[in-house]
C-alpha cells in the first residue's frame, strides 16, 4: 500500500465566472461528495480500471438526486466530457447556474447508465431562532458572497468570523445535520452572530479567478476584504469579533491581524510549523494510522520528500516535474495533475506560495487572546504539537495563549472511539454517514464559554 494522504474532508459544488451583473446570481446544487477511484474502489466496483469518481454522498432533494445516483455509483461522463477528478467537475460546472441542463453517465451495481435533468439552485441557509443575511463583498476582479447569521433578540451581537479550510468548496451549510452548521449553532445560542465570505468563485462568488487557480495570496486577500466587510457592519459589535480558523483558516487568522486585532482568535486543527515541515510530517506520521508500514513509508519518503523540496522549496512547474519518469509513476492515481499543476484540489500557485509564509512569525505577531484546540483523534492536523507550538510562540511574545484538547474529536468536528475509527471510515466512505450524528458538542461548549469570558465592553 504506498502512502497516500489526507489533507480535506470534501468536494462540494463549482466555481463561477465573473458577470456584468450588479446582484450576485443563485449557483447550482450538485449534491455530491465524490473522490477519483483508487484500486480498492475499482475492485469493490467490479469496474476494469480506476477511472471516473466515487460517490460517497448524494443529497437528498439535490441535482444529482433527481439524476437518480446512488452513493458508492461513479461518474465517469458529464455533459459530454470524461471526469476522472473533482476538479474535472468544477471545470464542466463552474459557470452554471440554476435551470442549466445536467447529462451525465454513470456505472452502477446494476450496470451502465445515463440520465439529464436541470440543475437545481442551492437551498438558502435557515436557522432556528436566527436571521439569515446574504451580501456580497467586492473588490477588483470579484464580487464574493457574504453570509451573516444573527440570534433573534440580540441587539449588536459579537461575532464569530469563521475561516473555512483549504478546499474549494462552499462554506454554505444546506444540511441541519451538518457538523458545521450545529458548532454555528451553539454559537447562535450562546449570543454569538456568525460571518463567512466565500472564496473566489465559489458557491454565488463571481470571479475572474477561481479558486481553483489562485494563489494563496489571492485567497487571503479574499478573506481581509472579508474582514473589512464585516468591520463596516453595523448590525453586530465589532468591538466583539472573534475569528475562528478552521484547519488552514489557522494559518489566515494571524495574517488576518494587520486589517484589525479581534477580541479573541480559536484556532482548530492547524499547524503551527510552516508549509514544508508540515508536509514532512504528514507523509512520515499520517500513513500510519492507516496501517502503512515503517517500511513502507520509509520507501515512498525517498519519492515524498524529495517531490516536495523540488515541489514547494524549489517550485519546480508541472512540465519540469513531470520530466522526472519516477514521479509520474508514482503519483500515478490522481493526486497529482502535472499537466494542469493541481495538487490534491489546489493550483501549485497556491500551496508554492503558502509554502513562502512564515507562520511562526505571523503568530509571534499576534496581539490577542488565543485558543488553539487540536481533537484527539485529528488525523489531518496529525498531533497536538501544531497547537503547543503556536502557544508557545504566542506567550514567548507576550501573547495570552492556550491550547485545549477536544476529547473523541477529529478534523472535521466529529467525535470518533479512536484514531483507527476515524481512518477507517475515511477510507471506506461512510464518513459523511457517521458525522451526521456524532457532532462535538464539547466544542460548541467550550468555544462559547471561551468567547463569552473574552469579551469586553465596546
Amino acid at each position: 500500500m504506498k502512502t497516500r494522504i489526507i489533507s480535506a474532508l470534501a468536494f462540494l459544488l463549482v466555481s463561477a465566472q465573473l458577470s456584468s451583473a450588479q446582484e450576485l446570481k443563485r449557483k447550482g446544487l450538485l449534491g455530491i461528495m465524490m473522490q477519483s477511484v483508487n484500486d480498492s474502489i475499482a475492485q469493490q466496483m467490479n469496474l476494469k480500471d480506476t477511472s471516473g469518481l466515487y460517490l460517497s454522498m448524494v443529497m437528498p432533494g439535490s441535482t444529482f438526486a433527481n439524476l437518480g445516483v446512488e452513493v458508492g455509483d461513479v461518474l465517469t461522463v458529464l455533459n459530454g466530457e470524461l471526469v476522472n477528478t473533482p476538479r474535472d467537475v468544477l471545470n464542466i460546472t463552474g459557470g452554471l447556474y440554476e435551470g442549466a441542463e445536467i447529462s451525465i453517465s454513470y456505472q452502477s451495481k446494476n450496470g451502465q447508465k445515463k440520465a439529464s435533468t436541470a440543475l437545481l439552485g442551492r437551498p438558502k441557509e435557515s436557522f432556528k431562532n436566527a436571521q439569515v443575511t446574504y451580501g456580497q463583498v467586492n473588490y477588483p476582479g470579484n464580487r464574493l458572497r457574504s453570509i451573516l447569521v444573527s440570534p433573534e433578540g440580540v441587539v449588536n451581537p459579537p461575532v464569530v468570523y469563521f475561516l473555512q479550510g483549504y478546499t474549494c468548496g462552499s462554506v454554505e451549510t444546506v444540511t441541519d445535520d451538518s457538523p458545521m452548521k450545529k458548532l454555528m449553532n451553539d454559537w447562535l445560542n450562546a449570543g454569538f452572530a456568525v460571518y463567512r465570505v466565500e472564496k473566489p468563485g465559489v458557491g454565488d462568488s463571481q470571479s475572474s479567478r477561481p479558486c481553483s487557480v489562485i494563489s494563496f495570496d489571492e485567497e487571503l486577500k479574499a478573506f481581509e476584504e472579508g474582514y473589512k466587510d464585516l468591520l463596516a457592519n453595523k448590525s453586530v459589535d465589532t468591538g466583539n469579533i472573534f475569528l475562528f480558523g478552521h484547519s488552514m483558516g489557522g494559518v489566515v487568522a494571524p495574517l488576518l491581524e494587520k486589517v484589525h486585532v479581534p477580541r479573541g482568535t480559536i484556532v482548530y486543527g492547524t499547524v503551527g510549523d510552516n508549509w514544508f515541515d508540515y508536509m514532512v510530517d504528514l507523509y512520515t506520521i499520517q500513513p500510519k494510522h492507516f496501517g502503512v508500514s515503517e517500511a513502507r513509508i520509509k520507501e515512498d519518503n525517498k519519492v515524498n520528500l524529495k517531490f516536495n523540496k523540488d515541489f514547494l522549496i524549489r517550485k519546480l512547474s508541472g512540465k519540469e516535474l513531470m520530466a522526472n519518469e519516477t514521479y509520474l509513476d508514482f503519483f500515478r492515481n490522481g493526486e497529482l495533475d502535472f499537466e494542469n499543476e493541481q495538487y490534491i484540489g489546489r493550483h501549485f500557485d497556491f500551496w508554492q506560495t503558502l509554502a513562502d509564509v512564515d507562520i511562526p512569525r505571523a503568530w509571534a505577531e499576534v496581539q490577542t487572546n488565543v485558543l488553539a484546540l487540536y481533537g484527539e483523534f485529528d488525523i489531518q492536523a496529525i498531533s497536538v504539537q501544531g497547537v503547543e507550538k503556536i502557544k508557545a510562540i504566542v506567550n514567548k511574545n507576550k501573547g495570552n495563549a492556550s491550547v485545549m484538547v477536544i476529547p473523541n474529536a477529529d478534523h472535521g468536528f466529529v467525535n470518533f472511539n479512536s484514531m483507527q475509527h476515524n481512518a477507517t471510515t475515511l477510507g471506506n466512505g461512510t464518513y459523511m454517514q457517521h458525522a451526521r450524528d456524532n457532532y462535538s458538542q464539547i466544542l460548541g461548549k467550550e468555544t462559547s464559554r471561551w468567547m463569552r469570558s473574552k469579551l469586553g465592553s465596546s
